[in-house]
């Protein structure tokens, strides 16, 4: 036992150490390394040459390009090597007519659209109208039943009656039966005072003589001075009443009279509001009660709209807002009538832009009559401008650079020349020239992708290049070439081979 103890615990010679790594492991990794930077050799090797080759064609083609046209070498590289011919197809710029749409889309509204209400509560006596029918400006149509308000329009037309009576009464002045009595108080009160004028001296005789007391000189004095203010009165009486009414008793009952008329008006008004017509020739469109209904104040009752307000409204773009004014003309189509096309004219441009979508309201009123429903989609097509004498381009020919300027390339004498070109309206595959090119000239279409300034170009159909001479003459290469290829190995645009 205690040997094989001894033999576990016993570690042999050849045995490796934790972490150690073997031979073999360490020599692949070797191998692994070797064939790791050999690769980035042949990695670097390959990226100098082909960009070694590249700049030496850059400066190549730029010494071919700055050499004089007519010198020997104009066109040739290394070696006697003409330069690169390329096909290309050519359009003659024209004049013509070019105008600017803007397609939008819209729909069919009605701008004036109301939702009939009423002040007043009560039942609904009248309300025959179903949707889709058609109304005139001024016929009814609601009836509210309050008889409240007739009881108050007899009351203040009797009160009214009541007042003009009176101010009649006082224009009238007074009757005659009325003069001749006070003409008589006046004789009566004259007779009295008369009277008593004799009794009263006869009184004061007899004093004289001690046969009349004191007391009864003053009672006969007392009864003569209520005689003479009787007498006063019954004249002043008389005179009133030939004098007639005074302005201001006049004037008292007019005021009268108008306020009656004014009760009466108030009380017709208040009935009035229980009849409701129509403000203008239109179309039902929303029946909210029948009769019998109990309407209550700011309740819908019906709603309506005006046939012949209806128009177009749309939304423009910020950038074409500014663009926008009435008289425009444009074209619409109705989802709804695909077959017909519609003509219309802006009538209304609203003076501020939508402070969310920026986008600039605009209303185009129908010039052809048609059975048109509010909220019908609607497509317009807007003329923005036109030009009758215009410089076109096709459009395929002009080039947009990256910083947005625009080019296009004239054949000029068999070289491709560069123009600026600044443009404007475009219309179906046509460009307007402002600037930059001019009539007669002839355009680069197609094959201008590889061409630079003043590359020899070769028209398609043509013999010389860009000369503009007949197919199959002097000097065309052994085959024709497409459009935007190169001439067969070994022949110059002159049509004489080259020395390699």
């Amino acid at each position: 036992m205690s040997t094989g103890k001894n033999c576990v615990e016993e570690k042999p010679s050849g045995r490796r150490q934790p972490g150690e790594q073997s031979p073999a492991v360490v020599a692949r990794k070797q191998r692994r390394r070797r064939r790791t930077w050999l690769l980035y050799a042949v990695t670097l090797m390959v990226v100098g040459i082909a960009g070694g080759g590249g700049w030496w064609w850059f400066v190549q083609a730029a010494v071919d390009d700055g050499k004089p046209s007519g010198s020997p070498a104009a066109g040739a590289g290394k070696g006697g090597k003409q330069a690169k011919t390329l096909m290309v197809e050519v359009q003659q710029i024209e004049r013509g007519e070019v105008a600017q749409f803007l397609q939008v889309s819209g729909e069919i509204v009605a701008t004036e659209s109301i939702v009939v209400a009423t002040t007043k509560e009560g039942p609904i006596t009248f309300c025959p109208w179903r949707e889709g029918d058609s109304v005139r400006a001024g016929e009814k149509l609601i009836e509210i039943d309050r008889a409240i308000h007739r009881a108050e329009i007899e009351a203040a037309a009797a009160s009214l009656a009541v007042a003009r009576a009176k101010l009649a009464d006082l224009k009238a002045g007074a009757r005659p039966e009325e003069i001749q009595k006070a003409e008589a108080d006046v004789r009566r009160w004259e007779a009295t005072h008369a009277f008593y004028e004799k009794e009263l001296a006869r009184e004061l005789r007899l004093l004289e003589h001690d046969a009349a007391s004191q007391s009864s000189l003053e009672q006969w004095g007392e009864k003569l001075a209520i005689a003479e203010a009787e007498l006063a009165a019954a004249r002043e009486s008389l005179g009133i009443l030939n004098a007639g009414p005074t302005q201001t008793e006049i004037a008292v009952q007019s005021a009268a009279v108008d306020e009656a008329n004014a009760r009466l008006n108030l009380a017709h008004a208040h009935l009035a509001e229980c009849t409701i017509v129509a403000p203008f020739d239109g179309k039902i469109t929303h029946v909210h009660v029948r009769p019998g209904d109990l309407a209550t104040p700011r309740s819908p009752l019906l709603e309506m709209y005006a046939h012949e307000s209806l128009v177009v409204r749309f939304s423009v773009p910020e950038a074409h807002g500014a663009a926008m004014r009435p008289g425009l003309r444009a074209t619409v189509t109705l989802d709804a009538l695909p077959s017909r096309t519609f003509s219309a004219e802006v009538i209304r441009v609203y003076p501020q832009l939508d402070s969310v979508m920026r986008t600039r309201t605009v209303e185009a009123k129908l010039t052809e009559p048609a059975d048109f429903v509010p909220h019908m989609f609607a497509r317009l097509n807007i003329e923005l401008q036109r030009a009758e004498d215009a410089v076109l381009l096709p459009a395929e020919a002009v080039i947009t650079a990256p910083s947005g300027d625009h080019f296009v390339f004239v054949v000029d004498q068999g070289k491709a020349q560069r123009r600026e070109v600044e443009i404007g309206m475009r219309q179906e595959g046509t460009v307007q020239a402002i600037r930059g090119v001019k009539l007669g000239q002839r355009v680069v279409v197609a094959g201008h992708a590889a061409i630079r300034d003043g590359q020899p170009v070769r028209i398609a159909g043509e013999g010389q290049p860009g000369d503009g001479s007949p197919s199959g003459g002097q000097g065309q290469g052994a085959g024709k070439s497409k459009p935007g290829q190169l001439p067969a190995s070994g022949t110059s645009p002159q049509g004489k081979g080259g020395r390699r």
